[in-house]
C-alpha cells in the first residue's frame, strides 16, 4: 500500500497569476510605508534627544555636585591654614586696636547724645589707662558741658557716659569677647567641614 496519499505533492506547478493591485491602493501602501517610517523616524529622534539631555544633565548635576565639594573642601584647608593666624590677631593685634579706639567709640556716643541732651552735663567715668585717650579726643564743643572722671572698679576698655536721665556703656572687652568667640565658631565649623565634608 502506497502512503502517497497522505504527502502533499509539490511536483504540480500552479498557473494562476497573483492578484494585481490597483494603482489607487499601491499609491495608499506607499503612502502608509512612508509615513510609518517617518514616524518611527521622529520617535527614534525624539528618544535620541531625551536620552542624550537626561544624559547631560546628570553630568551637569555630578560636575556641580563634584564642584561643591572641591570648593567647599578648599575652603575647610584655607580657614585651617589661616586658623593660627586669625588667633595672633584677635590675641595680640586686636585688643590694642580696641583699646585705641576707646576714644573714638565715646566721640561717637557724645555726637549722638547731642541731638537728644541739649544743656545737661555729661559725665564719662572710665578707667584710669582710659581717661587720656578721652580727655584727648574731647577737644570739641558738643554743645553741653562734659566731665571726664576715672574709676578704679573698672577694667580698661569700659566707659559709662551718665546724665541725669540716661546711661551709656560701652565695653570693648565684650566686642572683642564677642570677636573672639566669632573666630572660635568660624574655626569649629570649618574643623567640622573638613572631618565631615
Amino acid at each position: 500500500m502506497s502512503i502517497a496519499h497522505l504527502l502533499e505533492d509539490f511536483g504540480t506547478v500552479l498557473s494562476a497569476a497573483p492578484p494585481r493591485m490597483s494603482d489607487v491602493d499601491l499609491e495608499t501602501l506607499k503612502l502608509e510605508a512612508f509615513e510609518n517610517g517617518y514616524k518611527a523616524g521622529w520617535e527614534d529622534a525624539l528618544k535620541s534627544r531625551t536620552e542624550e539631555h537626561d544624559r547631560i544633565s546628570g553630568d551637569f548635576a555630578r560636575n556641580l555636585e563634584d564642584l561643591s565639594f572641591t570648593y567647599h573642601e578648599a575652603h575647610a584647608h584655607v580657614m585651617q591654614a589661616m586658623g593660627p593666624l586669625l588667633q595672633d590677631i584677635v590675641n595680640t593685634v586686636l585688643p590694642e586696636a580696641i583699646r585705641a579706639s576707646i576714644g573714638t567709640r565715646v566721640v561717637e556716643q557724645l555726637s549722638d547724645m547731642a541731638r537728644t541732651v541739649g544743656t545737661q552735663k555729661v559725665e564719662i567715668v572710665a578707667a584710669l589707662p582710659d581717661v587720656d585717650a578721652v580727655n584727648g579726643l574731647l577737644t570739641r564743643d558738643f554743645g553741653f558741658p562734659i566731665e571726664v572722671t576715672e574709676d578704679a572698679t573698672l577694667a580698661q576698655g569700659q566707659v559709662f557716659l551718665r546724665m541725669a536721665q540716661d546711661e551709656r556703656q560701652i565695653d570693648m572687652d565684650s566686642v572683642l569677647t564677642g570677636i573672639r568667640e566669632a573666630v572660635a565658631a568660624l574655626m569649629e565649623e570649618s574643623e567640622r567641614n573638613l572631618k565631615h565634608g
